[in-house]
Formats: C-alpha cells, structure tokens, sequence
C-alpha cells in the first residue's frame, strides 16, 4: 500500500514513527467503521431469518468467522444516544419563588422531567447509565463530550440559535406572533397548537456537530417543553429504523406530538418533516 511504502522509505526514524503512529491510528478507525458495517449487515441478513451458517455460505466466509462477531456486542442503535458507555441529559431549570422566601429555587418543568425519564430508560434498556445535568438561562453546556443529550431550547438558551444554524434544513425561528419551527429549505412554519389552546406541539430532534470536530450530540427540543418530551417518544419508538437511515451522518427531523388535554399523557409522536441527513459525522478519535 501507498501508506506502507511512504513510511517505509522514510530516512528520519523519528519522521517514521510519527507517520506509522498516524497510519496505525487511521487504519484502525478504518478497521472498526468496517467492523461495525459487518455486524450491522450480519444482524440484518439475521433479522430476515438467515442463519450464521447460511451467511457465511452466500457471503464466502467462514461461519468461525462470523461467529466472532459474537451476539453480546451492543446493538448497533445505541450509538444514536452514546458510543461511551453513559449519557448526559441536559434539561432546562427556571426560577420560581417560594412561599418561605422571596428568594427563587430552580425548578424543572413536569414534561421535562418526563423527558430526562424517557430519555434514561432509553438508554438504560441499551446498557448505558445516565446523569442528569440543570442548565439555568445564561449558563452554557460543554458540547464536547460524548453520549450528550440536550432539550433546552433557544428560548431558555439564547446562544443555541447560533448552533442550530449550522443545520440547513431546519430550525427554530422567532416573530411577533411567537416562536415557531421552520423548514428551510421550502419556507414551511410548523408553529405550536399549544399556542391555540390545543393539545399538540413540534419538535426538533437531530444530532448536531460538537465544536471540536470529534462527533456529535442528540439534541431534542420542542417548541413549548411538550415536544420535548414528543421527540423523546418518536426516538423510543423508533431508534432503530432511525440508525438504519442516519448511521454516521449529521441528521435532523421535525416531530408533532399530541397529548391527552386533562392528564396531558402523550397520545403518540409522529413525523411532520421528513429525516434529511447533512454529511458524515466525524466520529471521535479513541485513545489509549
């Protein structure tokens, strides 16, 4: 390979070190995207009712080999949360006075604490723990970190309208008449039915790049804190069919929730503007 013989007919020893470093390093990546695309296709042909034995007949290989591939690995659908082994949720808090004083606590919104609950249960059922995270109006959030999850909105966090303009399909916008959610590209405004009194909102859902190049984090939000918690159960319901679609690429959809009007329990989360992916998601560099 090219690589090789570059780095083989370096003069410098110290040159040929640093370059076998950095091939080393790539291929590895390379070596493991490739890994991952195996399993993920092992496990679809195996979803169709194909056994290991059969796979490795029509694909050519041994079936020793496949079985390497082992059944405990995680599912390939967590890595829409983390590629770590934990997430972080972080949800919005607000000052409310208290009868005791006239000074104000932070409170957290009961839909967004149904957020972090559904959130977590995601994640717990694919083996990953999760810690919580209370972001107050003028506080910022680390967004270089792995299996970050954020629902604040740009109304509680101002700086996130500039985030969200790297994404050129959708966005939250704002005017006279309240905020709203808008498709870029044909102009569509999806504002809140809970503006009208109706039991409905919208929501952003997508993974957006961290400032340091190295992957990106899930961010969830809608435009009242009901849609938060809308976009929390499409995700649920489905993070499978959304890895098939998106895995390893920058995405973002729009979803509409409904809620019962009385107890507010969700009703369902569906799309109202399609998932359009936006380039490859550079995936943080591992190290040992």
């Amino acid at each position: 390979m090219d690589d090789v013989a570059r780095v083989r007919d370096t003069s410098d020893p110290l040159a040929r070190v640093r370059l076998a470093t950095e091939a080393v390093s790539a291929y590895q990546e390379a070596i493991n995207e490739l890994g991952q695309i195996r399993r993920d296709a092992v496990e679809e042909l195996r979803s169709q009712g194909l056994t290991l034995t059969q796979i490795a007949e029509r694909a050519g290989v041994s079936r020793a080999r496949l079985s390497q591939l082992g059944t405990a690995r995680p599912k390939p659908e967590r890595a829409l949360l983390s590629t770590g082994d934990s997430v972080t949720i972080a949800v919005p808090v607000e000052a409310a006075a208290y009868p005791q004083g006239d000074a104000g606590r932070p409170v957290i919104h009961r839909e967004d604490a149904e957020f972090v609950e559904r959130i977590s249960q995601l994640a717990k059922s694919y083996g990953l723990s999760s810690t919580t995270e209370y972001v107050g109006p003028s506080d910022f959030i680390d967004m270089n970190r792995e299996g970050l999850v954020v629902t604040c909105g740009p109304r509680q966090s101002p700086w996130l309208e500039q985030v969200l303009s790297a994404d050129p399909n959708y966005g939250f916008e704002h005017d006279q008449h309240g905020w709203y959610l808008e498709d870029k590209v044909t102009g569509t405004r999806h504002r809140s039915p809970q503006d009208r009194d109706e039991s409905g909102d919208y929501a952003y859902l997508g993974v957006l790049p961290r400032p340091d190049g190295q992957g990106g984090w899930l961010y969830a939000a809608g435009i009242h804190a009901a849609g938060s918690r809308g976009a929390a159960l499409y995700l649920a319901e489905n993070i499978k069919e959304l890895y098939t679609e998106v895995r390893g690429a920058l995405w973002s959809c729009l979803v509409r929730c409904e809620y019962e009007p009385d107890s507010r329990e969700l009703l369902r989360a569906d799309l109202v503007e399609p998932v359009k992916r936006r380039g490859r998601l550079k995936q943080r560099k591992t190290t040992r």
